[in-house]
């Protein structure tokens, strides 16, 4: 099977996109950023986002590239990684990618906004790390 690759850039795109809207807002003064709460819930949006086409190219490469169903985004990631594509260490800081969009998704009310904000200024190098990993593929 081959691999769509019109539908990874896509994906890539909109993480690029994502990312680069989540560092506009997250770099604001905490004054600033904090003065109007839509600012909270576009970040939360560009988040979800940006994991979401992560999962999504992850299930299209472990299906296309490997001929695996995956149930789970979480379960994608450990397809990846014992196929030898991703690191073990990136592949576990997916899956906790994952359950923290599950958190955002489905238990809004027990992720702290200041946490959700400290993610945004200080965990996205993992975003660039996979798409840098998936990047070979090409």
């Amino acid at each position: 099977m081959e691999i769509d690759k019109e539908k990874i850039k896509q994906r890539i795109s909109e993480i690029s996109d994502a990312l680069a809207e989540i560092r506009r807002l997250s770099a604001l003064p905490d004054a600033e950023f904090w003065s109007k709460k839509e600012n909270m819930a576009a970040v939360k949006y560009y988040l979800l986002q940006a994991i979401e086409a992560v999962g999504s190219i992850c299930v299209h490469i472990a299906a296309k590239k490997f001929n695996k169903g995956v149930s789970a985004f979480g379960e994608c990631f450990e397809v990846l990684e014992k196929e030898g594509l991703l690191a073990e260490d990136l592949a576990e800081r997916l899956r906790k990618m994952v359950k923290f969009r599950n958190k955002l998704m489905h238990h809004y009310w027990e992720v702290d906004d200041e946490n959700i904000l400290q993610y945004a200024r200080s965990e996205l190098e993992d975003f660039n790390e996979f798409l840098k990993t998936i990047g070979k593929l090409f």
